[in-house]
């Protein structure tokens, strides 16, 4: 530990001494906005896929005098009677020449102009104005950027401790992990990028790779990629990207997808994206979009029927046998989609595609997928009848049909309600959805009732979902038909000019498989979450967020009942306009891994997890973010976790011979 402060305080004390720039808030921004949405689930999960969404929206601003009602609801926090606020001032006073019109809007509230104001611009082109006039308002934004615009991330983390899986060899290669990702603008028209990905224990640095060509605006054409791309139509029953936003802080958020059609793709998550061309085309009120893929897919193949068994998602080639797994079958697909908006009212689509795989798929039960051609269409709408907003979509796979269907009402500005319905039936296997649903975006063997309430109170902001869902068939936790319920309920008010609380309840009732007297019989496992969190600023440069949360988890029939309590103190310093400082320590307790406690954290840009904290113990890390000039930031992030009562950490070829488990990692963004 003493040689590891060594090395922070070598290498960021010449810091203190540099020329400073100011700190791009950038990350700030994503940061804040993903807390608005997001709430550790009762899982741990990787959500860097929705960071990069949620960025790549802040850069990439949506302009307020072009969108529509339909575009504008793609912002986080922003619902269908907010864009209709919008576009009725817009209409009425003329196009804005400023974001910050939007505080003359009385119907807005302040903190809700301020959440969705980094994801809009007003772009000077779509503004028609006498040259000497607002020259003082726009004086900033007349210094045009360079017609050319890259942006580089470069990120190495390499984990301190060896696990078990290197010490015996059954890791092919190296602790260290590496992630390259380059993009390459022209004007608003042209962009270019290619990514390198590899995990710890792959061999190779380009393990993943990644690459798209871009071009929006052309002619005719509305929007072209080729290479790598992903789909997002109507509700994400039968195509969407490979991530899509689930139950969370957002009651009314969620619900509804607000898909972006076609485009590029530049995560490093190694399944469900297309690999081919795609083009979209407008003409009047109707767009036309197709598509074709082809690419080389994971799985496991039986040598002697030569069938595939499964396509496991890990993307990871760490061991021979993961090796003998890498690209083992291929997928092509070829579809179109066809959709029509009529002004604010409706937004309507057509979408039907085929996908062939090179060997045929081996069922073990009655509804498992078989063969290797299958056929999908869809039809979804979007209807906007201010003050209700229906939404639904309709797949048929040529066996059965899913659906979701969804209504979203705002009797009063400040208050929304939603219900949405939906049906998975068992027979439906979807090969590239990411649908609303329990189940974490499949989109099969489930029957959900969904209702959600959104009040921005003068005495706080009140969210409330409740969720029913029942599996018809057998899942991977019940050998029989089973349901289950979850209830949430969040508080949040700024009690103070600069203090906020945040008060949260979660409960979580569903049907599992438990051994009892050596015989397995379906149970009710009951989950329940409680957290009071302070956020505060000591003052411009010093921000602080403390939390207590406790967790149960219950059996009742099996006699157990174990609790889990996690305390944490965090903070964000700016130390100078171009240093930056991100710091937390958290201690927990919990009985088991049963009553694990979670928390998302600060990580490096792009990075986002949700932890599992277990056992008794203690995680601390602390980050760095310096930009010593405006196109260039440094960051590293150096994080532990130490259980006393352990001798070992994790099992199997992830097992570290200590109680300690600790990582470094740095990363390197230039945008130019």
């Amino acid at each position: 530990m003493k040689i590891v402060f060594n090395i922070l305080y070598l290498t960021l004390f010449p810091f203190f001494f540099l020329n400073s720039q100011i700190i791009d808030s950038t990350e700030i921004k994503t940061e804040e906005a993903l807390d608005e949405i997001l709430d550790e689930s009762f899982f741990e999960e990787d959500n860097s896929d929705l960071y990069n969404a949620v960025e790549e929206l802040i850069l990439n601003p949506i302009d307020l005098n072009t969108a529509d009602v339909f575009e504008l609801q793609k912002i986080p926090g922003l619902e269908s009677n907010t864009a209709e606020i919008i576009l009725s001032y817009r209409n009425r006073f003329g196009p804005f020449y400023s974001v910050n019109e939007l505080n003359a809007m009385r119907e807005l509230d302040r903190e809700l102009i301020n959440r969705i104001i980094p994801f809009l611009k007003v772009d000077k082109e779509s503004i028609s104005y006498d040259s000497t006039l607002f020259q003082e308002d726009f004086s900033e934004a007349r210094i045009l950027p360079s017609e050319f615009k890259f942006y580089l991330r470069s990120r190495l983390g390499n984990d301190l401790q060896t696990r078990k899986g290197f010490e015996d060899g059954t890791y092919l290669g190296s602790k260290l992990r590496a992630y390259n990702r380059l993009l390459v603008k022209y004007s608003k028209q042209i962009q270019a990028g290619i990514l390198f990905d590899k995990d710890a224990g792959e061999k190779d640095f380009d393990d993943f790779n990644s690459f798209h060509l871009n071009v929006k605006n052309y002619g005719v054409l509305n929007n072209i990629v080729v290479g790598d791309y992903v789909l997002e139509f109507g509700q994400g029953l039968m195509l969407w990207s490979p991530y899509g936003f689930s139950k969370g802080a957002d009651a009314i958020f969620p619900v509804k997808r607000k898909g972006k059609i076609l485009k590029p793709y530049t995560s490093a998550t190694e399944y469900d994206f297309m690999r081919g061309a795609a083009a979209t085309i407008d003409y009047s009120n109707f767009s036309f979009t197709a598509f074709y893929s082809s690419k080389k897919i994971d799985a496991n193949v039986d040598s002697v029927t030569n069938k595939i068994t499964s396509t496991p998602k890990t993307g990871l080639h760490l061991t021979e046998n993961d090796l003998e797994k890498e690209n083992r079958i291929s997928e092509r697909i070829f579809g179109g989609r066809i959709s029509y908006k009529y002004e604010k009212l409706l937004s309507a689509g057509l979408s039907a595609y085929e996908s062939k795989f090179s060997n045929e798929f081996e069922p073990n039960s009655i509804y498992d997928i078989r063969g290797n051609n299958f056929r999908y269409y869809s039809f979804d709408y979007d209807v906007n009848l201010s003050p209700v907003n229906i939404f639904g979509e309709f797949v048929y796979n040529q066996t059965s049909v899913a659906s979701l269907n969804g209504i979203i009402i705002t009797p009063l500005n400040n208050f929304i309600i939603t219900a949405s319905l939906r049906s998975y039936s068992r027979s439906f296997v979807n090969l590239h959805g990411f649908a609303f649903g329990e189940q974490s975006g499949n989109t099969s063997n489930e029957f959900g009732i969904y209702y959600g309430i959104k009040w921005r109170s003068n005495f706080g902001l009140i969210n409330f979902y409740y969720d029913q869902f029942r599996f018809p068939f057998v899942t991977f936790e019940t050998p029989v038909p089973s349901a289950g319920n979850e209830f949430y309920l969040s508080y949040s008010k700024n009690i103070f000019r600069k203090t906020r609380i945040n008060l949260r309840i979660k409960t979580e009732r569903k049907e599992v498989t438990e051994n009892l007297n050596n015989i397995k019989t379906v149970v009710e496992r009951i989950r329940n979450s409680y957290r009071t969190e302070l956020v505060y600023d000591i003052s411009n440069k010093l921000r602080m967020k403390s939390r207590i949360e406790y967790n149960t988890y219950e059996i009742s029939k099996a006699e157990m009942i174990e609790n889990g309590i996690l305390i944490f103190q965090d903070f964000r310093y700016v130390i100078s306009k171009s240093l930056l400082a991100y710091g937390r320590i958290i201690f927990f307790d919990t009985d088991s891994f049963n009553s694990a406690v979670y928390e998302f954290e600060n990580d490096l840009t792009g990075v986002l997890t949700n932890l599992a904290m277990y056992g008794e113990g203690l995680r601390w890390y602390l980050m760095i973010r310096y930009k010593p000039f405006g196109f260039l930031t440094f960051s590293m992030k150096y994080a532990e976790t130490y259980k006393p009562s352990e001798k070992s950490l994790s099992s199997g070829n992830n097992l570290i011979r200590n109680n300690i488990d600790n990582r470094i990692s740095f990363q390197i963004d230039i945008a130019y």
